[in-house]
């Protein structure tokens, strides 16, 4: 088990910190535990939602540890490339809410990592960026694709062909960062955002992040459709069945056995 990485529960939320002082960078070591780490969580029916952040109070995370590119051959660089594209596809796959708390610098394979999220949360003076072709190099784990859908083509350029830097009050202004709160707090609220899904259904969380991430590829037509079967196949489900009696019954859903409230 790799000491970059830790891992804290706390109610139905897990938080992870990347934790390899002082700019929290990517290596392969980090990036396979923490793949390992999510597809874990997504078994645990008591873990709803996934808090990501970095340890200290200057970085979120600085992107990869390029030590690990400089004299690397195809073969190692292939295999780094798509130890982070593992890692992000693990993270998308989490059948809860994912939540990223930026409390600092947020570069390149770090950016990459909050955009995979469903929410983004960076405290003031936080600054995020695509440095990568100060190297060379280009986003290699989704920046290309994430970036555009969230601030459009237009600042996806900006950012990634100018390798322009964008403090928090402008990610938030952009359509970057869903929420701007002071430094210290974001772990704090991104915790309040993650705990609200505690409250909805799991298989409809599930479900309806499936249709909004594929919403771009379908005509409306198509998405009506997919909606629609979507529904008949929830309303077959015991959890279904569980929210439409306890909201008749004026009473919280137990979405789990275990569950008292």
């Amino acid at each position: 088990m790799t000491t970059q990485l830790a891992v804290e529960r706390l109610g139905k939320s897990a938080i992870v910190a990347l934790n390899n002082p002082p700019a929290n960078l990517w290596t392969p070591e980090a990036l396979q535990r923490f793949a390992e780490t999510l597809r874990s969580l997504t078994e645990e029916d008591a873990v709803r939602s996934v808090v990501l952040t970095g340890a200290g109070e200057s970085f979120f995370s600085a992107g990869a540890d390029l030590r690990h590119l400089e004299n690397a051959s195809r073969q190692e660089a292939e295999a780094f490339l798509e130890a982070f594209q593992a890692a992000h596809r693990a993270l998308r796959s989490f059948r809860g809410v994912t939540v990223a708390a930026v409390n600092g610098f947020a570069l390149g394979a770090g950016l990459e990592w909050a955009l995979a999220c469903d929410y983004i949360v960076a405290e003031r003076g936080a600054q995020l960026g695509f440095p990568e072709g100060r190297v060379g190099l280009v986003p290699a784990a989704g920046g290309t694709h994430l970036l555009p859908r969230r601030v459009g083509v237009a600042w996806a350029k900006r950012m990634i062909l100018g390798g322009e830097m964008v403090r928090a009050e402008r990610a938030l202004a952009i359509g970057l960062i869903e929420e701007l709160v002071e430094p210290g707090f974001s772990k704090i609220v991104a915790l309040s955002l993650a705990n609200k899904v505690a409250q909805q259904a799991p298989a409809a969380v599930a479900t309806a992040r499936r249709l909004i991430e594929d919403s771009p590829l379908h005509s409306l037509e198509k998405h009506l459709s997919a909606e629609r079967e979507a529904v008949l196949s929830l309303m077959g489900q015991a959890e279904a069945r569980e929210g439409i009696r306890a909201f008749l019954d004026k009473r919280n859903p137990a979405w789990n056995p275990e569950e008292d409230d």
